[in-house]
This record gives structure tokens, sequence and C-alpha cells, in this order.
């Protein structure tokens, strides 16, 4: 119902009313619970007899409509400025105080609902929140980049959540409930880079947000002069000389070569994400649910061993999990508003 783009290729909807199916985003009236079927893949939706949409065509590829990335653009001092749009209401003081916690020196900064990400010697990609949007500065070096900066910057700020259904849900549990109340909107940041966010993934195991993100920033002033380092810079690196262990230095030279030989995508698809990670020494459960939850994009992850949510809840393991339940197919939000809960913002 939320129309969640991140639920896109995951499934069809057959309508039995009508006999078509629809991919999740189609912007169709709503069938009722009492007609709708649900298949795997278009292709099982066509075996069981229903026909493709012609709005949505669920027959095809899951791709972001050029509409969702920015509009209103203009070009001023040689620099390209447009926004992004999200749906309200949007937590802006969770995201912007998560993201600059985390930035790492001389490559991202934030301030004042203000994030800068560095995308070459000099030249810096701007995104400042403007009401109901992003305005977003691109040089005039990148501007042949736009399209792939702007979808960055939507999966960075997680822009196309649905909040309104997302809370609704939520707030239907007792715990959250109170949660959602005073702080709707909130969003689950995402990542930069794929690789990158994976890497950063590991290098949090067992250890701050602080701790995390002084081992980025030595990572790239140690192999990359300063830019986070490529697959091939760590495949076949001592990553563990810059203060790790050794198990979690060669976990993250064996996500570098995986990467460098087959590219991104295993990080970029969840469940994928989840079970190489499984089968890398040294990477345990944690690791890959905080990454199957910002790296991949799962709305649905839950990270059930942290500490933060043991906090809030009292319990980990599968006592978190039970509670955890009903708040499916949102449990990565139900994370954030756990985390938020134990912070002073």
């Amino acid at each position: 119902m939320a129309r969640d783009r991140r639920f896109d290729g995951r499934f069809v909807v057959g309508v039995l009313s009508t006999g078509v199916f629809c991919r999740p985003i189609c912007p169709a009236w709503t069938p009722r619970p009492e007609n709708a079927r649900y298949f795997a893949s278009p292709a099982a939706a066509l075996a069981a007899g229903y026909r493709p949409c012609r709005r949505c065509r669920p027959e095809v590829a899951p791709a972001a409509p050029a509409s969702s990335l920015g509009s209103n653009a203009v070009l001023c001092a040689q620099t390209l400025v447009l926004r992004l749009a999200f749906r309200n209401p949007y937590h802006a003081v969770w995201v912007f105080s998560f993201l600059q916690e985390r930035a790492i020196p001389g490559l991202e900064s934030v301030a004042q609902h203000c994030y800068r990400r560095r995308i070459g010697a000099d030249d810096w990609v701007e995104a400042q929140l403007d009401g109901n949007a992003l305005r977003v500065s691109i040089p005039a070096a990148a501007i042949g980049q736009t399209t792939d900066l702007l979808v960055r910057l939507r999966r960075l700020f997680d822009l196309d959540a649905d909040p309104a259904a997302i809370d609704a849900h939520l707030a239907q549990e007792s715990t959250l409930a109170p949660l959602v109340g005073v702080a709707p909107g909130l969003r689950v940041p995402g990542v930069w880079d794929a690789f990158e966010g994976a890497i950063r993934a590991i290098l949090g195991q067992q250890v701050s947000v602080q701790r995390a993100t002084a081992l980025a920033t030595t990572l790239c002033e140690r192999f990359a002069d300063g830019a986070f380092p490529k697959p091939e810079a760590l495949a076949g690196a001592e990553v563990a000389a810059i203060g790790m262990p050794g198990t979690r230095g060669r976990a993250i030279s064996a996500v570098a070569r995986r990467t460098l030989s087959e590219g991104d995508g295993w990080l970029k698809d969840a469940a994928a994400l989840r079970a190489g990670f499984a089968e890398i020494r040294g990477l345990g459960p944690w690791t890959a649910e905080y990454a199957a939850m910002r790296v991949g994009g799962d709305p649905d992850a839950f990270p059930d061993s942290d500490w933060g949510v043991w906090k809030a809840l009292g319990c980990k393991g599968a006592a978190a999990r039970r509670w955890a339940e009903p708040c499916r197919p949102w449990r990565s939000y139900a994370t954030m508003h756990l985390w938020l809960s134990r912070t002073t913002l």
C-alpha cells in the first residue's frame, strides 16, 4: 500500500476482480485485500492466468522514473542547482545528526542541515534542507554525473519512503506508539556508495560509532590519500594494520575481492549481501543486518543483537525478534526509533 520502490521487483500483485497483475509501485487504485493475490515473479502471475498492467508494466525490469530524480533545475555561478522533493513528515534532525556523527573528515561534512560530499580534488556536491525538499548544488565539473549523484542522494537521505504508511503501521505496536508520536517521519539513512557502506559496516562491528569513524578515516588516509579506497586497493592489502583484528581485516579484503570480480550488485541486493557476508569468516549477524539495512536498502532488516536495541527493549536475540515481528515489513524503521530513543536529540 505504501508503493515503496524498495519492494519493486520482489513480488507482483494479482487482482482477482480484474485479472491484472501489477508492480508494488503501480499508481492504480489499491485492490481490496480479499481480491489481492501475491506472486514472487511476473512469470508466476502469468502462469496463474493474470495479464500485465499497462500502466506499471510489471513484465519489465524495475526502473526509477526520471520524475523522481529532480526538478526546478537552474544553472547559476557555473553550478547546477535543483530540488529533490520528499514526502512529509521528514525527521531531518535525526538524518543529519546520524550522518554528521559518521562523517569522514576531508571527504564529508555536515552542519546546519547541510551535507557536503567531495567528488573530485576540489569539487563538492551539496545537499541543503529547504522546506519539503533538498536543495542540491552540483559543481560544473560534475554536471555530467547529475543523474548518478541524485540517485546517490535519494538513497542516502531515504527520500522515497512513505512516512504516513510506515508510521501508521509502527504506531500499532505499544512500545513504538509514543516514539512514533514524538518523532514522525523517521528515515533510515542510506550510504553514498555500496562498497564504501559495506566496508564501513565491517569497521563498525563491535566498536563504537566514534571508533568506526576513526578507523574509516585512517583507512582513507592509508589506502586512498583521503578518498575512500576502491576494491582494488583493499583486495590484497593488510587492512588490519590500521588497528583492527586480523580476521576483520581479512573479511574486508574478501568483500573487496568479490566486488572487484562481480561489481557491487551483490551489495545492493539485501538477500545476496546477507548470504555473501555469511560465507565470510569474521562477519557476524549484526554486520549483515546493519549492512542489509543501510547498504542493501532493506526496509525490514533488524539487528537483533544490537546494543541500542538491547538497551531500548531490555532484550535481544530471539526475544527481540519476537517483539519485532509485528513491525514487519518496516523493522528497519522500528530500529531507528529504538536508536533515537537512546539519544538526546
